[in-house]
């Protein structure tokens, strides 16, 4: 599993807009995210929204970032998964409360985090040079690539593999090697998503593009699955049978059901069209008759509207509705 932030396109008024350099959309909504690494589908989420943000009440002790990463793999923990974390969130504190849950832990970390022996801080290496330190189970290892790059991990020693890369022959420490295979799941998943998006860019409230932005995961997550269990349609014409399946499951019908052949006939008043006249006499001039719904209720009431095509008077407030979708009558 991979923890990372995701940035939702987002350019009018909202306070706790962001900038992300490395992002494609650069200003927008940011949104937490844990994703499975290897096919991008999402685990769980949190919303940025500034000070306010609900990242969680399970550890309240936790500064912010280790705090989201807890929450987030909150239902994940005590069942051996691997966490892989990008510099802002990876601690060795964070290692150490996760492998406490039987959680694994591998990320690139930051040289002035707290607790990395200052040995590590201070040694000057020569390129393809590493360091190593170990504290109980973790490990933290310092190698030197075009700069110096910094990884904590739970999960491995200080083992290299030779790497053939652009004609060029290179040892490269194995924890390197993992976290590179396993760390682009929002990505990935942000990748799949923007093709067939329901966020459209000219959408005005931010909580719409909020919910399509969760509508997008949800299919997403769906596509994963149905491509994993052996599915043959892409992307596009998958989520244009969901579409039809919903509105197919959804849809009111607004007219009369048929009847079954074993039922008895409805009058044609029931199931046909009619549509109300006013009654005249020979000479053109209005006159009443006696409402059949009215005088079937036992109320004598007239009225100058009519039914050609049944033959009878009917009020035409109620009666006339009531006349031809009731069998009562």
């Amino acid at each position: 599993m991979f923890v990372n932030e995701s940035l939702l396109l987002w350019k009018g008024n909202l306070s706790w807009k962001q900038y992300i350099a490395t992002k494609r959309a650069r200003f927008g909504i940011k949104l937490f995210i844990l994703s499975e690494s290897q096919f991008g589908y999402v685990q769980n989420i949190i919303l940025y929204t500034g000070k306010d943000t609900n990242d969680g009440s399970n550890y309240p002790q936790e500064k912010q970032s280790p705090r989201i990463v807890l929450e987030l793999t909150h239902d994940l923990l005590n069942k051996g998964y691997k966490i892989y974390l990008d510099n802002f969130y990876t601690s060795i504190p964070l290692a150490e409360v996760l492998c406490q849950n039987n959680t694994d832990i591998v990320g690139k970390m930051r040289i002035n985090r707290v607790g990395i022996p200052s040995e590590i801080k201070t040694k000057k290496l020569e390129k393809n040079e590493h360091i190593v330190r170990f504290k109980g189970k973790l490990m933290v290892l310092k190698w030197k690539d075009k700069k110096d790059v910094l990884m904590l991990s739970s999960i491995h020693n200080d083992e290299r593999t030779m790497i053939e890369k652009r004609g060029r022959r290179q040892e490269k420490p194995n924890v390197i090697l993992d976290y590179n295979k396993n760390m682009g799941g929002v990505d990935l998943g942000d990748g799949i998503m923007v093709a067939y998006t329901a966020a459209r860019n000219r959408i005005k409230k931010f909580y719409k593009k909020i919910f399509l932005r969760l509508l997008d995961m949800c299919g997403l997550t769906a596509y994963i699955l149905y491509k994993k269990d052996r599915g043959q349609l892409d992307q596009l014409h998958f989520l244009i049978e969901c579409v039809e399946k919903i509105v197919e499951n959804n849809i009111v019908s607004t007219h009369p059901k048929p009847s079954t052949s074993n039922s008895t006939p409805k009058p044609a008043r029931l199931v046909e069209r009619y549509f109300p006249e006013q009654t005249k006499s020979d000479t053109g001039k209005t006159k009443s008759r006696k409402c059949r719904v009215c005088y079937k209720k036992g109320a004598r009431k007239e009225s100058t509207y009519w039914c050609p095509d049944c033959a009878v008077a009917l009020c035409i407030n109620n009666c006339f509705k009531i006349y031809h979708t009731e069998i009562a009558f």
